[in-house]
């Protein structure tokens, strides 16, 4: 059976949605894995020696950039605002196939929840509420 426009749609909405909520995801727990150990960097250079403090200090440095990158870009939210828009469009793909919907009302509902996101993903201004 041929795919209409709208179910086109709604599978491509379904795969991209999945691919930035995963990089944005793995992208926040990699940075919170770097920061965690360049925090406890300096205190076994310290007991164990070795290392220049040029470089020690260039280590220690690194979590509040992370922290500063996390505020900044947000992809643990950024993630979670992925999901949860994927997780709508998979409801009305279901309604299409176990429901009947038609295409006109898939439409509209996707359309609905474009409207009812727009402005809600998570952005990168300093003057916007934190979540």
């Amino acid at each position: 059976m041929e795919k209409t426009e709208i179910e086109e749609e709604i599978d491509q909405e379904i795969k991209w949605r999945g691919i930035y909520s995963r990089f944005d995801f793995i992208l926040n727990n990699a940075l919170v894995l770097i920061a965690v150990i360049a925090s406890g960097f300096p205190a076994y250079i310290q007991i164990f020696g070795g290392f220049e403090s040029k470089i020690v200090a260039a280590v220690a440095a690194i979590p509040a950039f992370i922290l500063l990158l996390q505020k900044t870009f947000k992809w643990e939210q950024r993630a979670d605002w992925h999901w949860e828009y994927k997780r709508k469009v998979k409801d009305i793909k279901r309604q299409i196939r176990d429901q009947g919907i038609s295409k006109e009302n898939a439409s509209k509902q996707l359309s609905k929840l474009e409207s009812d996101l727009a402005g809600s993903f998570p952005g990168t201004s300093s003057l916007e509420k934190s979540n």
